[in-house]
């Protein structure tokens, strides 16, 4: 399973980007978050371009399957979302074999 912000899955009803790029210095503080959000390893996980190129339009984090229940996992994240008096169907989706939580930049959504 992968954990991916997922930059282009987020829009509004005009299909307008909820999302914004991340700069590389933010990436590793953003995944140290998610990693005290989720419980999970991830600074080891980031696949790809996550953290190498300047700037991304998500972060890929890998997620082993066969120890993270991926029904459990999204609920986790949606009691985050709800915790916060956001709605979860708007921080949460799901394509695939992928879960992806629109993440705020370092934890704070004043960042973006």
């Amino acid at each position: 399973m992968i954990l991916s912000e997922g930059g282009n899955v987020f829009k509004d009803e005009q299909g307008n980007l909820e999302t914004i790029r991340i700069n590389q210095t933010d990436v590793k503080p953003t995944v140290a978050w998610l990693e005290q959000l989720t419980g999970l390893s991830l600074l080891n996980q980031m696949l790809g371009s996550t953290g190498v190129a300047p700037t991304s339009g998500d972060l890929d984090l890998a997620v082993d399957a066969n120890k993270v229940d991926k029904g459990q996992f999204r609920t986790k994240l949606e009691q985050w979302a709800t915790s916060h008096g956001l709605e979860p169907k708007d921080w949460v989706a799901e394509t695939g074999i992928n879960v992806h939580l629109k993440t705020p930049i370092t934890g704070r959504p004043d960042k973006g």
